[in-house]
């Protein structure tokens, strides 16, 4: 048990293992679906690929095939030490090696959509960026070092400037604080636009609304480490290429450095880097809990994994200590899991403990005395497997607030078999990110499908995610959830332009009622009816304790309704301002809901009819 955590986060591997590694993924090569598949896009058939994975394997074995031996391999893992690496570098290596074997009949219309797909220069993207001479700030470091309160200064300073944050929950509280100032603000997310003055020199956005067209003096970037992110990362890096301001402060996790240090080399653009220490330290105590929830007191803040695990964490606290617990995870509203850290915050609330997810580790001000994790391991949809040490650092940075009663924090665990893993993520050294994500724009995948109009639109993503050309520095991001909605939306008629706008909302493919809310709206826009958010959304006057769920999917439909609304205006008709009522009234009936169970003042056994779930559903992790 021991060996295999230090392996995790001892991260070097010999030449040995690479090369057994690498044997065994050729010996198995030829049943790899994904490269199948991918080798049918260039054309070749079935009964080629046979004969091309074999000669490539063969070429491999002998060390033939450029970039694919285990010196070369070990060299990347040690830069980049991501499981798939191998797998990865076999499949590159191989779509290149199949390119000689296309037939000639194919080989016109893939030079066409592997040209098309070429996105190895996203810079390029953002001419009028190119044109200025823009200064990159870096202001990194830990979890509650205040790294991010300059570069709000500097923007507070600035004539003309923007903020661009990771969630409209920071989107808001910027716009709020810089209007309490008087400094004039407008508020700009996926979901809604308000103004405060025609030309007001500052915007806050979500940073995906950030605008490109504008030219200012100051914006700035917050959680610039989400650059690497899987799902979202293409649009700080959209940010990073394409604002046009004289100085653009990036603020963030070390580990972002090298990687804007490089892209920005590319740029010809200065780098200054500001780095800032905690303002108050934490310690991994020596001590756990060894499973005795009993030993939970005011302050403290426990991480689970699941919604599930989060409920049943709360009711076993308040019955072993009487104390009440407020909770946040990923699936609450981000207004709503802010009611819940106020009430925590407020000594008065009578919630004196939190129980939460990861969802913690990024937009709720909160002051926690000590983080105990119940667990140190997340389900990834199909295992359990350790969180990483990224992630972990970034929950255990919360423990301890600057100006607060906890100015020293504290980290533990609630089993003991935890501990290890915790203290030495804690002191692992930073891992530097490698890649930046990329998403094409809807121009690039408009060209795409007119070279194969007869492919559905999930098709189009996937054929476009196969034949991608990327240089070193970035990534294609996943369209895994876009795939899901294009499916579920193909037997509706729809321009391209706008079947893209619907498959990009903010839609949980994993629920049902979404799924079919999507549906319904995708249909009405293309029959060019209207419709109002009373028509698809009814909210109970008064909220039940069973009603969670059901009002959780109900906020989630309404941010999408209000998310098309903005762009479809002439459709979806309903008024920012009845649609923000309708909105803010949900989340207070979720957050009374959370308010009013407790199981702090009984003894009576029974069950909580708000967390039965299906046993697929139980093990789903709350993503942020």
């Amino acid at each position: 048990m021991l060996k295999h955590l230090v392996d995790l986060i001892d991260t070097k591997k010999n030449i040995s293992w690479v090369q057994r590694n690498l044997n065994h993924k050729l010996r198995s090569f030829s049943r790899n679906t994904s490269v199948r598949r991918k080798s049918k896009n260039l054309g070749i058939s079935n009964k080629l690929h046979n004969q091309v994975v074999e000669k490539f394997v063969e070429e491999a074995l002998r060390e033939n095939i450029p970039r694919i031996t285990a010196k070369e391999l070990l060299s990347s893992l040690e830069k980049n030490d991501d499981h798939t690496t191998i797998d990865k570098a076999l499949e590159s290596a191989f779509l290149k090696y199949a390119e000689a074997f296309i037939p000639q009949e194919k080989l016109e219309k893939f030079n066409s959509l592997r040209s098309i797909s070429d996105i190895r220069f996203p810079s390029e993207w953002f001419p009028d960026a190119r044109q200025m001479k823009r200064k990159i700030i870096l202001h990194v470091g830990p979890t509650n070092s205040g790294k991010t309160y300059r570069a709000l200064k500097r923007l507070e300073e600035a004539e003309t400037g923007i903020y661009c944050g990771p969630l409209r929950l920071l989107a808001h509280e910027i716009f709020e604080k810089m209007n309490e100032k008087g400094v004039a603000c407008n508020l700009l997310t996926g979901e809604e636009r308000r103004e405060v003055a025609p030309f007001a020199p500052l915007t806050s956005s979500t940073v995906e609304m950030a605008s490109l067209n504008k030219t200012m003096d100051v914006a700035v970037i917050d959680e610039i480490q989400m650059i690497a992110d899987p799902d979202r990362g293409w649009a700080w890096t959209q940010a990073l290429l394409g604002l046009k301001a004289k100085e653009i402060h990036l603020c963030g996790e070390a580990s972002a450095v090298p990687l804007v240090k490089k892209i920005c080399e590319t740029l010809n653009e200065e780098v200054v880097v500001n780095n800032y220490e905690r303002l108050t330290p934490f310690v991994v105590s020596s001590d756990t809990l060894r499973n005795n929830l009993s030993s939970v007191t005011k302050g403290d803040c426990i991480v689970a994994f699941s919604r599930r695990e989060i409920f049943q964490l709360k009711e076993k606290i308040e019955r072993a200590t009487g104390l009440r617990c407020a909770v946040a995870y990923g699936g609450l509203p981000p207004e709503t899991r802010a009611l819940q850290a106020k009430a925590f915050n407020d000594p008065q609330s009578g919630f004196d403990v939190l129980v939460a997810s990861d969802a913690i580790g990024m937009g709720l001000n909160l002051n926690i005395r000590r983080i105990i994790f119940s667990t140190v391991q997340k389900f990834d949809g199909s295992d359990f497997s350790y969180i990483s040490i990224p992630q972990l650092k970034q929950i255990a940075g919360r423990a301890g607030r600057f100006n607060t009663a906890y100015a020293k924090g504290e980290v533990t665990t609630l089993k003991e078999r935890d501990i290890f893993y915790v203290r030495q993520a804690v002191s692992a050294p930073i891992i530097p990110l490698e890649m930046a994500g990329l998403q094409p724009t809807v121009d690039i995948l408009e060209l795409f499908a007119l070279q194969l109009p007869d492919e559905k639109f999930s098709g189009l993503l996937q054929k476009f995610e196969d034949l991608a050309s990327l240089n070193g520095d970035y990534f294609l991001c996943n369209f895994k959830d876009q795939k899901a909605i294009a499916d579920r939306l193909e037997h509706i008629k729809l321009p391209l332009k706008d079947r893209y706008q619907f498959v990009t909302a903010p839609v949980n493919i994993r629920t049902e009622s979404s799924l079919e809310m999507i549906e319904l709206l995708a249909k009405t826009f293309s029959e060019n009816k209207t419709c109002t958010l009373d028509d698809v959304i009814t909210l109970p006057n008064v909220a039940p304790k069973s009603a969670l769920e059901n009002l959780e999917s109900s906020h989630r439909n309404i941010m999408l309704y209000m998310w098309l609304s903005l762009r479809y205006p002439d459709t979806f008709t309903t008024t920012p301002e009845h649609a923000n009522s309708v909105k803010t009234r949900c989340e207070v009936m979720i957050d009374d809901v959370l308010k009013s169970t407790s199981y702090a003042k009984t003894k009576k056994r029974g069950t909580n009819k708000q967390v039965r779930h299906s046993k697929n559903k139980e093990r789903q992790d709350i993503k942020h």
